[in-house]
């Protein structure tokens, strides 16, 4: 069974508060985007800006093996700023509730047929958006839905907008929409209740073919489904593949440097620490080769598990680590540490040389490998003037690296004590920190010495 992803992170992501990219941030996703293999990707909104405008048509010229598409509300204006994209297809966006489109002075009979005859017959395929499909009424729905296939769209993509269904109500609209119209479905679901991906599983299970996602799940509101979390659900509760995991890492990585949305490290497959064990026994079966905390194996996402060294350790994990860092210690002295581990429980050992100085500490062994040591740099953030201090810091916060943030009176207005085992991840955590919207420039100096 093929499924269809549809990415939206350049138009749907973007409507994400804070959030603006660049044509060359677009152009430089987009090429992303199709390496991992989605199978449409939609760029924006042509006929909002110049700038848009360039950047779909930039992607559309890319030469990308996906099909590249413009979202266009139903007006005649929209829908030829996007055809002249040179794109593959269009979302034609409009609404069937009646109470949002009468609020709102919407109207679809004429501007539907007249925006699918331009479309067609410029060569572009069109989906038909649906927004607020799920608090519409099905005899109104079907309506709209039967005419746009009977003008020539060959798409109808239904959009839960406001949250509103759980996956069993979305599963028997979508059944319904199948039985009565002879087009392809596909879903659009909004996570305002934590149900994004359940509900696109489910729409899948009524009848869909499609579904539109977006890197770290980031939209408009709540954002929408997840592309790494979908495409990870199919492949172990269905055994569909979609997208190459294996890129999801890098490209996630990307999305959030550009779009300034701090990921969760808890993330399922792309968060930093969502391949990482604690416990002891979990510990142990995830060095077995296990999957103890997680559906597929780490590779498979290009990830690898991580092993944390604290209290909870167990006494193979602890000894593995430790053999790693070419300290080969025998079951006894393995237990002397971790007693010691256990005997300080609010220590944070922070990466392989406070482990190594610890053991030292405690047995008065040292390494037999050099052991990298840590980078420790004071970066001083200048903001822009249009946008709270708070905000800023607290983004830089969820940074990985980022060990104490200060508010500061002066020239800077924080001030980062930022650490990393090279210079490369120093830099890469810098970028991270220059990338968030409001930061207007960086100093940074490098920790000599700590007394």
């Amino acid at each position: 069974m093929k499924i269809k992803i549809v990415d939206s992170t350049l138009c749907e992501g973007e409507l994400a508060a804070g959030v603006s990219f660049t044509v060359d941030q677009k152009v430089e996703v987009a090429r992303e985007l199709d390496r991992i293999g989605v199978d449409v990707i939609e760029v924006g909104r042509p006929a909002i800006s110049d700038e848009d405008f360039e950047a779909v048509r930039e992607v559309a010229g890319e030469g990308l093996q996906a099909e590249v598409a413009a979202r266009a509300w139903l007006s005649a204006e929209e829908v030829e700023a996007a055809i002249e994209c040179n794109i593959d297809r269009v979302m034609l966006a409009t609404s069937a509730w009646k109470e949002a489109s009468n609020r709102l002075g919407l109207s679809w009979e004429k501007e539907l047929k007249e925006g699918i005859k331009a479309a067609l017959e410029r060569g572009v395929k069109v989906t038909l958006l649906i927004e607020w499909a799920s608090q519409t009424a099905l005899q109104d729905l079907l309506v709209l839905c039967e005419q746009a296939v009977s003008e020539g769209a060959d798409t109808l993509c239904l959009v839960d907008t406001s949250s509103l269904l759980g996956p069993n109500e979305v599963r028997s609209l979508f059944e319904e929409v199948k039985k009565k119209v002879g087009a392809k479905l596909e879903a659009k679901c909004y996570d305002g209740m934590g149900l994004a991906v359940a509900n696109a599983i489910a729409a899948l299970s009524g009848g869909a073919e499609g579904v539109h996602v977006a890197v770290n799940g980031i939209g408009e509101g709540p954002g929408i489904t997840s592309m790494a979390e979908v495409a990870v659900a199919l492949k172990t509760l269905a055994k569909i593949e979609t997208v190459r995991l294996n890129g999801l890492p890098r490209l996630s990585m990307l999305v959030e440097k550009y779009s300034g949305i701090p990921l969760p490290t808890h993330s399922p497959v792309v968060g930093d620490y969502s391949f990482t064990v604690k416990t002891g026994p979990r510990m142990d079966l995830a060095l077995e080769g296990l999957n103890v905390l997680w559906p597929i194996k780490p590779e498979e996402a290009g990830r690898k598990v991580e092993i944390e060294v604290s209290k909870y350790c167990s006494v193979k994990a602890l000894g593995n680590k430790l053999e790693k860092l070419g300290l080969k210690l025998d079951n006894e002295q393995v237990n002397v540490v971790l007693k010691a581990l256990r005997s300080r429980p609010a220590l944070r050992l922070h990466g392989d040389m406070d482990l190594a100085s610890f053991v030292e500490e405690v047995l008065g062994i040292k390494p037999s490998v050099e052991v990298p040591k840590r980078i420790e740099a004071s970066v001083m953030v200048q903001c822009t003037s249009n946008i709270h201090t708070a905000s800023v810091a607290k983004r830089i916060l969820s940074i990985e690296g980022v060990e104490e943030v200060f508010e500061l009176s002066g020239e800077f207005d924080i001030e980062v004590r930022l650490s990393a085992s090279s210079i490369v991840e120093l830099n890469e955590r810098l970028d991270r920190i220059r990338a968030i919207k409001g930061v207007a420039g960086t100093r940074t100096r490098l920790i000599l010495k700590r007394y």
